[in-house]
């Protein structure tokens, strides 16, 4: 369906938020446990709010409300792992997003982690791990962006990842190309 020029409008300051809020729900997002640990002190959270910034060197960036339990950890430690769910991972993102109501370490009692070489947490199985060293940050608003350097990496052999749509989480499938 195409957009008229009659529906591109500036939200009013009262919704602007909301309809924000909104559009992004419409933008698919992968979802990743930021997490960091100090040895036995150790805590993460769930997130879409993370890319790769750069591929020479390997950068990896991530968006940490300030709030967060994992935050102090990162800016303490000037280190922190992310790990690109499985779709199966939904219990995982349960744990990680409060709804279980485990906090810290508590968070990686499941026996499904295991520590980098530089001790953050990689999850058993995931998409993809990366252990990345803190270069860079940003403060704007509620949040912190965070810019790592890729330390070490890991991979399953086969990927399902988790992908965050329309308020649910689902896969990423492939589209059939059109045949000529």
């Amino acid at each position: 369906m195409a957009m008229s020029n009659s529906e591109i409008k500036a939200p009013s300051p009262e919704s602007h938020r909301t309809q924000f809020v909104t559009q992004m729900r419409r933008v698919p997002g992968p979802v990743a446990i930021i997490s960091s640990a100090d040895g036995e002190d150790r805590t993460g959270m769930a997130a879409t709010a993370w890319n790769s910034l750069c591929a020479d060197p390997p950068l990896m960036l991530v968006c940490v409300n300030r709030n967060a339990s994992v935050h102090p950890l990162i800016v303490r430690t000037r280190l922190f792992s992310l790990n690109l769910l499985q779709a199966n991972e939904v219990e995982t993102v349960a744990i990680f997003s409060a709804q279980k109501g485990l906090e810290g370490r508590d968070r990686f009692i499941n026996g499904k982690w295991v520590d980098s070489p530089a001790g953050q947490p990689f999850l058993k199985g995931a998409t993809a791990s990366f252990e990345c060293e803190l270069l860079d940050s940003h403060v704007y608003e509620t949040h912190e962006i965070f810019i790592g350097k890729v330390r070490h990496m890991g991979m399953a052999e086969t990927f399902d990842p988790m992908l965050y749509f329309n308020g649910a989480f689902c896969r990423a499938t492939p589209i059939e190309a059109p045949t000529s």
